[in-house]
Parts: C-alpha cells; sequence; structure tokens
C-alpha cells in the first residue's frame, strides 16, 4: 500500500502476495465493490470507489517546457525531454522558476509565506484536508510525515478579515525527497475561499525554488487531472512515456471551487 497526494493505492499483485504468504485466497480486482482481498489487511473496494488516474509530471523549467510541448501540451521532442530527465543532458542544473508575484505583494494582501515547520496546527492542517476534498489523516501520522518532509511551505493569515482569522493556515504544500536526485511535491491545498486567486501557484514556485536551489535535479508529482494544465505553466510536463498513478478515492460530493490556484 501506498499514499499518494492523501489517495490509498494498492496493487492487486501485493494484495495476492501478502494473502499467499498468509495461506489465504486473494481476489484481486480493480472493480468497483469486489472483494480485493479475503484478509482484513487488505483493502476492501467499495461500491462507491472509483479508479482514479493521476498524470505524473516532473519539472524542467519553463524554457524546456514550452520548448517541447505543443499549445494542448503533448510532447513533440521526446529525446530531448528524456535527457533532460534522465540526466544525460548537458544541463545539470535545473534552472529556477520565476516568481510571478513577490512576497511583499501578498503581504499587502495580508497573507504571509512560511517555510518552517513551527507553527503549524495539526487539526487546523486537517481541516484544510478536508475542505479540499483529501482524507484526514491521523494526527500523530501526520507529525511524523512533516518532521519526514524534506521542504514545505505553508501560507498564514497576517491580518484579520471577514474571510479568514488572523494566523489562520489558509494553503499548504510539502515535497518528499532523498536530499540529493530527486524530490516528489505532494498535498498541495488552498482553502476554498482563496481558491483561484493565485495562491497555488505561488506556493508552487516558491517550494520547486527551494528544492531547484537545494541541487536536486529531478522533481516531480502526480496532480489531479483538472489542474495539470496549470502544472505546466509552471514549467512541468507530462512523463515521456506517459506513466500515471494509479489510485482508489473514494466518491465525495461535488465542492465548488475545486481549482487550487
Amino acid at each position: 500500500m501506498a499514499l499518494m497526494s492523501g489517495i490509498l493505492t494498492m496493487s492487486g499483485s501485493s494484495c495476492q502476495k501478502h494473502c499467499i504468504a498468509a495461506g489465504r485466497p486473494a481476489q484481486p480486482s480493480l472493480r468497483p465493490g469486489n472483494l480485493v482481498c479475503s484478509s482484513r489487511r487488505c483493502l476492501k473496494v467499495a461500491a462507491t470507489d472509483t479508479l482514479i488516474k493521476k498524470p505524473k509530471l516532473s519539472y524542467v523549467g519553463l524554457p524546456l517546457a514550452t520548448r517541447v510541448q505543443t499549445g494542448d501540451g503533448v510532447c513533440t521532442d521526446k529525446a530531448l525531454l528524456n535527457d533532460r530527465l534522465t540526466g544525460s543532458s548537458s544541463v545539470t542544473v535545473l534552472p529556477p522558476p520565476t516568481i510571478s508575484k513577490p512576497d511583499a505583494e501578498f503581504l499587502s494582501l495580508g497573507l504571509e509565506f512560511v517555510e518552517a515547520r513551527d507553527g503549524i496546527k495539526i487539526t487546523e492542517l486537517n481541516e484544510l484536508f478536508e475542505k479540499v476534498g483529501f482524507p484526514r489523516r491521523d494526527p500523530d501520522r501526520l507529525r511524523v510525515a512533516l518532521d519526514n518532509t524534506h521542504r514545505l511551505i505553508w501560507i498564514r493569515s497576517a491580518k484579520q478579515s471577514r474571510v479568514a482569522r488572523l494566523g489562520q493556515l489558509l494553503g499548504f504544500a510539502r515535497a518528499t525527497s532523498d536530499g540529493v536526485f530527486s524530490a516528489t511535491i505532494w498535498d498541495v491545498a488552498v482553502s476554498p475561499a482563496w481558491q483561484r486567486s493565485g495562491l497555488g501557484r505561488a506556493m508552487i514556485e516558491r517550494l520547486t525554488q527551494q528544492l531547484v536551489q537545494d541541487g536536486i535535479s529531478t522533481i516531480t508529482l502526480y496532480a489531479e487531472p483538472q489542474v495539470v494544465g496549470l502544472y505546466k505553466k509552471l514549467g512541468f510536463v507530462d512523463d515521456p512515456e506517459g506513466i500515471r498513478g494509479m489510485a482508489f478515492q473514494r466518491k465525495r460530493k461535488e465542492k465548488k471551487g475545486l481549482g487550487l490556484f
């Protein structure tokens, strides 16, 4: 099993291996409502579950992303892109993203970017996740996850207003990494009241910039399908082999303002 941007995933093969080792029959299936495994440790896919495909995107910088993509985002030079993604390119350092709006401009709106873990309230972070449709995480496990996060950024309300209280957590994103070769961005979330105001874009620009400054040459994420186009405007491209993450995600009621940017 694995958690991918807060979504529980499980392959049929891993389910089979576990049950065979335990002497129990496995019934791997991707169809909703079927029992994936007879073991209590494995996942029963409810009738309300669906199979979600999450495109894998990699950061190459806006100049290269613009060069290798057509207007609809399809890669037209797989050799060039593959060299960059595999480290075969003569370009050994990723270009940092351009910060489209400075911190001072956001601060004038009462919004402050914070890169330290101190000040994050686990309860408030879980509330943010729920608001955007992510599952609520066990507080102790979420705290460990933050402790093991390589880089993170969050947005704090710097003033009291009708849509935010002073100090409220309004946005969040984090990246896990080995600190040298690769990093993956997870849990990008913006409070619904602040979506479509540029906060998601601003967090990704700053978080990606941090990772580039760390010298990490492979930066990836698994995007929600509805925001793939926005990530591509920030210098991310589709994997040249069309790799997608796959996840079982319980259906939730439609929420207004699903855009994170």
